[in-house]
C-alpha cells in the first residue's frame, strides 16, 4: 500500500497542527506556573520586608490610639505637622503604596490574585478600612480623586467578592 502525495500532505498538516495545539497549551501552562511562581516569591518577600511589617505596626498603633489620621494632613488650626508625625505618615504610606502596587500587579495580570487573596484578604480589606480617612484627606488635599485609586478597585472588588471558607 503507498500513499500518494496528497495522503502525506494532510498528515504531514495534521502532525504540525497537533504540535502547534500542544506548543500553545505547553505556553499557557507556562505563563500561569510562571505568574504563580512570581506570586509566590513576592508573598514570601513581602513577608520579609521590615518597612512592610513596620508600616502595619504604625498604621494599626495609630489606630489604636484613637488620633484622627486626617491631622497627618490637615493638622489642627495653628498647629503643625511634627517631624514624628511626617515619619510616622511616610511609614503610612509605604503600604499604602505597597497595596496600590499589588493591585496593579493583580490588574495587569502579573501576579495571581486567587493567591494573593488567600494569604492577605484580611489584611488588604483592614488596612484599607483603617487608612480610608488618610487616603481621603490626602486625595483631598492634593486634589486628585485617583490617589490609591486601585488599592481601592482591590479591596471594592473583594469587599463584593469575600473569601469563602475552604471545604477541607
Amino acid at each position: 500500500m503507498t500513499l500518494d502525495a496528497a495522503t502525506l500532505q494532510m498528515i504531514s498538516n495534521v502532525i504540525v497542527f497537533f504540535g502547534v495545539v500542544v506548543a500553545i497549551f505547553t505556553i499557557i501552562y507556562n505563563v500561569r506556573t510562571a505568574k504563580k511562581i512570581q506570586t509566590a516569591n513576592f508573598l514570601f518577600e513581602s513577608r520579609q520586608d521590615l518597612q512592610y511589617i513596620e508600616a502595619l505596626h504604625i498604621l494599626k498603633k495609630v489606630h489604636r490610639s484613637g488620633k484622627s489620621f486626617r491631622s497627618y494632613v490637615f493638622p489642627s488650626e495653628g498647629g503643625k505637622i511634627s517631624e514624628d508625625e511626617m515619619v510616622e505618615r511616610r511609614k503610612i504610606q509605604y503600604i499604602l503604596n505597597f497595596y496600590e502596587r499589588v493591585a496593579i500587579g493583580i490588574d495587569n495580570n502579573i501576579y495571581d490574585e486567587t493567591m494573593i487573596k488567600r494569604t492577605s484578604f484580611t489584611t488588604v480589606i483592614e488596612t484599607y478600612d483603617i487608612a480610608e480617612p488618610l487616603i481621603k484627606a490626602i486625595r483631598e488635599n492634593i486634589k486628585s480623586d485617583s490617589t490609591y485609586q486601585e488599592f481601592e478597585w482591590l479591596v471594592n472588588r473583594w469587599k463584593s467578592d469575600p473569601l469563602k471558607k475552604s471545604s477541607y
